[in-house]
């Protein structure tokens, strides 16, 4: 009877170093036991359904599951209407968009949270995890300033810089964009919440490298309509989809 007793007491042993073992091997390199590194920093860039952006994601692994921190995101968003034209038989003309009113950029700010779903296998490989974030949302919108073609009589014009406004230009006026440096003084604020959320595989291939790549969604919403175009229904609303990679470590503070 003590020989089986003994055989049990093994095999818990045993059984209970072998879990340990695994979990180790999933939180280091895949190739040699490691230990869990506290804090991250990445950074990232992305492109999404209207446009482009670039974040930074920092905070604390709670533990080998878990993370949780400060998501900075700055994109830049485009309206599905804009079409690029340039006037033909006019030298260095630049390229503009007829219709658009500003420019507009987020810069979103609030809580992340991720969790992972797959442990990459002890040889290496990708693990996958799940993430969503939430917080506020600032827009600011920069005027469109175009070169436009002012005649003072049928043989004497100029061409000046102005706010496209599309009550006072035409098609017919206007020879390209202008500068873009025109018009800071005159951004204007709308604020907003942001929800964000989806999927990241993290193919890094030690404990402490970040190499992840993020599949999502974003729903940004705004206390009210935020203008892009003149000729098209402007929305308080705006979602987008993405696609992000991020680079960093995770490491200990000292």
């Amino acid at each position: 009877m003590k020989l089986k007793y003994v055989i049990f007491l093994i095999l818990i042993i045993v059984s209970t170093s072998t879990l340990v073992a695994q979990e180790q091997i999933a939180i280091g390199s895949g190739f040699e036991r490691g230990v869990l590194l506290k804090q991250y920093l990445s950074f990232g860039v992305n492109i999404h359904s209207q446009g482009w952006g670039i974040s930074m994601d920092i905070g604390k692994n709670a533990n080998i599951y878990n993370n949780y921190g400060l998501l900075v995101e700055f994109v830049d968003v485009h309206s599905f209407k804009e079409i690029k034209l340039r006037r033909e038989g006019i030298l260095n003309a630049k390229s503009f968009v007829y219709g658009k009113l500003n420019y507009i950029y987020f810069l979103r700010t609030g809580f992340k949270s991720a969790s992972t779903l797959n442990f990459k296998p002890y040889w290496g490989g990708v693990s996958v995890g799940k993430f969503y974030s939430i917080g506020f949302n600032s827009c600011f919108t920069k005027p469109v300033y175009l070169q436009i073609q002012k005649y003072s009589s049928y043989y004497d014009w100029e061409i000046v810089e102005e706010r496209y406004q599309p009550e006072k230009h035409d098609l017919n006026d206007i020879l390209g964009r202008g500068s873009f440096f025109s018009g800071f003084n005159k951004i204007k604020y709308y604020p907003g919440i942001y929800l964000q959320g989806g999927f990241s595989f993290d193919f890094g291939d030690t404990q402490d490298k970040i190499r992840r790549l993020d599949i999502g969604a974003s729903l940004d919403l705004f206390i009210k309509e935020v203008p892009i175009m003149a000729y098209e229904n402007n929305t308080f609303y705006f979602i987008t989809f993405f696609l992000k990679y991020n680079i960093g470590k995770n490491y200990n503070a000292k």
